[in-house]
Order: structure tokens, then sequence, then C-alpha cells
């Protein structure tokens, strides 16, 4: 697990890099510039020529502001989505759609269910506009990325398509739409491993309040009551403890591998936490349950999240503390 101190500076070396797609300065350009230089373009009339030292000033202030500009740049997702510098091609690429066509003809609808948020299983519903009998028999799977951190994850692992997903004249596929981060995510939708369609869905932010308590069996446990919940001593930066997690679900929902992840608050870092191994067992009135290790890094709002399977089941908000030397 990476802290805050650990992270290395990064941003400074790829200052030396341009931030564009394309090449901004183009030959044109520089055509231009060493023509006026050439041709002398200063003003008729003008006598004062700046002085080394002031050029010097001035271009040190540049350096600066472009320093400035580009860390700002770099540590806001909302300033990204803003300013997206990589082009228009990329903005293009990326602007929120729900349908994809092609050739004029649409071709794929997803519809999100609910006020789907960062942090928060919605479903959602991805219809192909093709007959099932043209499908039965492939698979789909679809696969989600994250524009400003390029966080990649799996929608729909691969599934076989089959009769009972035919709906009226086209097809229907369900999948969670769990998504840990609020952005703009492109699902990729590859039927047989080979590209359909894609959607852009801008998922907005959850609520940063921190979980309630609620009791189950003789202990109160923070979370989402009949979801997933833990019992826990108060969370100080940095300093491991155990906590029992609780999960409430279907015996299916509950068995496989656990990782749980955090991010904290106007940051885009996921961290990994802790992982292990779930399986079903009633305890403290939980359908499954698993003992943990945790740290989180540094004070302030943390989402933990918890995925099984690789599938986003829930997430709990808390407050973590600073730590008392």
């Amino acid at each position: 697990m990476k802290t805050e101190q650990e992270l290395p500076p990064d941003w400074i070396q790829e200052l030396a890099s341009s931030p564009f797609n394309e090449p901004m300065f183009t030959e044109k350009m520089k055509s231009s510039v060493m023509d006026s230089a050439a041709n002398g373009s200063v003003k008729k009339g003008r006598k004062k020529r700046k002085s080394p030292t002031r050029l010097r000033i001035t271009a040190s202030a540049f350096m600066i502001l472009l320093i400035a500009a580009v860390w700002g740049w770099r540590e806001s997702p909302a300033l990204q989505r803003m300013i997206p510098i990589q082009g228009l091609g990329y903005t293009a690429k990326w602007t929120p759609r729900s349908v994809y066509t092609e050739d004029g003809v649409d071709k794929l609808q997803a519809f999100p269910g609910g006020d789907y948020a960062a942090g928060s299983p919605a479903g959602a519903w991805w219809n192909l506009l093709t007959p099932v009998q043209e499908l039965e028999g492939k698979t789909i799977h679809i696969t989600a990325v994250h524009r400003d951190t390029g966080t990649t994850l799996e929608e729909l692992v691969e599934t076989e398509i089959t009769s009972d997903m035919a709906y009226d004249n086209f097809t229907r596929v369900s999948s969670r739409f769990a998504l840990p981060l609020s952005g703009l995510w492109r699902f990729d939708v590859m039927v047989d491993q080979e590209k359909y369609g894609d959607i852009v869905v801008d998922v907005p932010d959850s609520s940063w309040e921190p979980s309630p308590s609620f009791r189950s069996g003789n202990y109160a446990m923070t979370g989402v009551e009949g979801r997933l919940g833990f019992i826990h001593p108060p969370l100080i930066a940095d300093k491991p403890n155990k906590y029992m997690w609780h999960f409430w679900g279907r015996a299916e929902e509950l068995t496989g591998d656990l990782h749980i992840t955090a991010v904290k608050r106007n940051t885009s870092e996921i961290i990994d936490v802790f992982e292990s191994t779930l399986r079903p067992g009633k305890h403290n009135g939980a359908d499954a349950s698993v003992p943990t290790s945790m740290s989180l890094p540094s004070p302030g709002l943390w989402r933990i999240m918890v995925s099984i399977n690789g599938q986003l089941f829930g997430s709990v908000i808390v407050e973590v503390d600073k730590h008392q030397d």
C-alpha cells in the first residue's frame, strides 16, 4: 500500500514532455518565428530593448506559472473535465453518450439504474439493437476505463448470449454498474471479442457524509444496514488495526476473492487496503464475515470500497482522525 509520503514526484519529470496528444507548435509556427527573427520583428521607432536580466525574470515567471497550471490540472479531476488539453478529437471521444451509432444507425443503448453514483452499485441495462437470433451463442464482455486516471475494470465478465436475453427485436444484457470513482467512464462492449460499440457516462460523486451506525446482533457497526458494515475502534491515520467486516446477501454473492480499496475525498488515487477470501457463514446476524487489518495513510474523509470477485459490492464513508504523536 502506498502512502502519500511515498508517492514519487513524477509530475516534475512529466513537464519535460508535451501534455498534448498532437504537436501544438507546428512547423508553420516554427517557420513564422524564424522569419520574424531574421527580418526583425521589433516595431519601428522602438529604441529601448529589454535587458537580458528582465528577459530572464520574465522567462522564470512564465515557467512558474506553467508549472502551477500543469500541477493544478493534474491534481483536479474537475479542471481536467473543464479543460481537456489533449485535443478536439480526444474531447469528442469522451463526450457523454448513452447511445452508440454506426453509419447513422443506432446500435447500442445503455440505461444505468436509479441515481447511480461513485461507490454504489446501481445496475444497468445494455440494449444491443440486434435480434437475439443473430447473437445467440456468442459472448459479450464489457470493460470500463476512467478518463482521468486510466483505472480499468471489468463491468461484465465474458458471458454467453442466450435466448432468454431476447426483448422485442433487440437483445438485453444486465450488469452491476458499480464504479469506484466519479467522472467520465467509457464502456467498451465486445461481442465475440470484437468491438460492438461504446458508451460514455459521466458518473456523479456520491455523498461524503460519514456512514451511519446500526446494530446487528450485540454489536454496533458502521456501514449500510442490510448490506455491509464493520465493527471497529477509532480510525487513526497510518495506524493499523483490526476490523471485523460483515456482509448480507445471497451465498453466490458472498463467495470468492475479497478486495478492499479506498479513495480519499477530493482525490482520485485508489489505494489497496486488504485482500482475503470470503465465504458465507452466519455471524452477528450477518450472512458472511471476515476479520481484516486495515490502515489509511492520512486524516480526512475516505470511501472504503469492498469488491468481491472483481465486482464492487458496496462502500462505507469514514472519518479518519489525525495520528497523535
